[in-house]
């Protein structure tokens, strides 16, 4: 994909995407390039270099000599993990620290993947200053965002950022990530399935905005992913750097469009529900990337039974009551901004009986075209392991419950699980989608 060819032009979609990213570097040895890249783009030498633990011994250490043995000058910014995560959580203290040891002077520079990204680029944004991102897992779609994901109070709310000015993903560090990251990783990428068809559904019944071109990029990036999974398990060069482009290019999507839409839908807002929950009760969760997977086989299971469903036997209600007493119950303590949330679509998602059954055959040919990726999902993440993994065995089954239902609140964006529930099935077909589940981890 050549980013210049896409920036600043204008697109059939009648937009003129702007890509702000310089350079996307996916290849072996790609951190011999680093330091000549970073002195392509930047007249400064001062460097402010974001680690943790893991990603210092992963890629860090080699980085910072490199960049010493090129004249720069290095500033380390060592992040911890909370005692007893497995994981850096973005959270305000670590955003602080980073901050804190950041001047007005010099370029930032993260060297990781998720969490690191997330808040070195909303440091950098702060700050006022541009950063680049060595890679350091193929772990999670954000490395071209423009939005950062951090964890305030116990809820994830995302904030816009600047994005990175160059990707350096070099192929022999993400070969050697470890496997709970690559599996995190492919759960991002095949939740693209129901998130592309989300869009798709928002088209349908509210004539949504939609970009043919940025639909087609990540709907060719799944096709690469299900022909070369095998290749991706084995940590061939070809399957990792298959993965990788999928995961940098559909943020890149995102950034084309102006939010997630071509990336996002109920199979993350269940995760997100399920990180929220773990601050409200200070317990561990899966990455983001393994709940996105798991949720997958529920959000595919819903568009498999939609497009079997005569939609003329529906019964559409919209209860607004209702819904801010689920609402209460649901969001416990976090319920005042999903409630503010509800005011600010209750009109946008009111459907009619006649809006539902005029787009019924648009809807059900989307999905028809998508069959056979909603049927690989399963296939997908049993070949992967999901199913094997303990944290996934588990996974809290009320908070399972509770997110399956009601997750669809914590977003503005219509979904399958808006319909769902305006239709009075989300309980019904949520219940059976854990049921799958539950025989998978059997």
């Amino acid at each position: 994909m050549d980013i210049q060819k896409i920036s600043g032009k204008k697109c059939s979609c009648g937009r003129v995407h702007q890509i702000p990213i310089k350079d996307v570097l996916i290849e072996e040895n790609a951190l011999d390039q680093a330091a000549e890249l970073l002195k392509k783009t930047t007249n400064q030498r001062k460097i402010y270099l974001t680690v943790d633990q893991n990603t210092k011994k992963a890629a860090g250490a080699e980085l910072k000599e490199k960049l010493l043995k090129a004249d720069f000058e290095v500033v380390e910014i060592l992040l911890k993990e909370r005692k007893g995560n497995d994981h850096l959580v973005p959270e305000p203290g670590a955003l602080y620290k980073i901050i804190e040891n950041i001047e007005h002077d010099g370029y930032v520079l993260a060297c990781g993947s998720g969490s690191i990204n997330d808040l070195t680029a909303y440091a950098a944004h702060k700050m006022q200053l541009p950063y680049s991102i060595v890679a350091t897992a193929p772990s999670m779609d954000g490395y071209a965002s423009s939005v950062s994901s951090i964890t305030v109070d116990g809820v994830k709310q995302t904030y816009n950022t600047t994005p990175p000015e160059l990707i350096i993903a070099d192929l022999n560090i993400l070969k050697a990530a470890p496997w709970k990251l690559i599996q995190s990783g492919l759960g991002d990428l095949l939740g693209k399935v129901s998130s592309l068809l989300e869009w798709k559904l928002g088209v349908a019944i509210f004539d949504e905005y939609f970009c043919q071109e940025a639909f087609e990029l990540v709907e060719s990036l799944l096709n690469d992913l299900f022909n070369n999974s095998e290749k991706i398990i084995a940590r061939e060069k070809e399957g990792i750097e298959i993965l990788t482009k999928g995961l940098i290019y559909s943020g890149i999507s995102m950034m084309m469009v102006g939010s997630s839409r071509p990336a996002s839908g109920t199979e993350h807002h269940i995760s997100h529900f399920f990180d929220m929950y773990a601050g409200i009760f200070g317990e561990h969760v899966p990455t983001h990337g393994i709940k996105v997977g798991t949720a997958a086989l529920i959000s595919s299971d819903y568009y498999l039974k939609l497009l079997e469903t005569d939609f003329s036997q529906f019964e559409i209600t919209h209860n607004r009551k209702a819904r801010e007493k689920e609402i209460k119950a649901a969001y416990l303590d976090k319920d005042d901004g999903i409630l503010e949330l509800l005011d600010q679509r209750w009109e946008h998602d009111l459907i009619t009986k006649d809006d539902l059954l005029a787009a019924e055959a648009e809807i059900k040919n989307n999905i028809q075209k998508f069959k056979e990726y909603l049927l690989g999902v399963e296939t997908i993440l049993e070949d992967f392991g999901f199913f094997e993994r303990e944290d996934v065995k588990n996974l809290n089954r009320e908070w399972l419950k509770t997110a399956v239902n009601h997750c669809f609140e914590i977003r503005f964006r219509y979904t399958i699980s808006t319909l769902l529930r305006q239709v009075g099935l989300l309980d019904k077909w949520g219940e059976e989608g854990i049921a799958k589940l539950e025989e998978k981890l059997a």
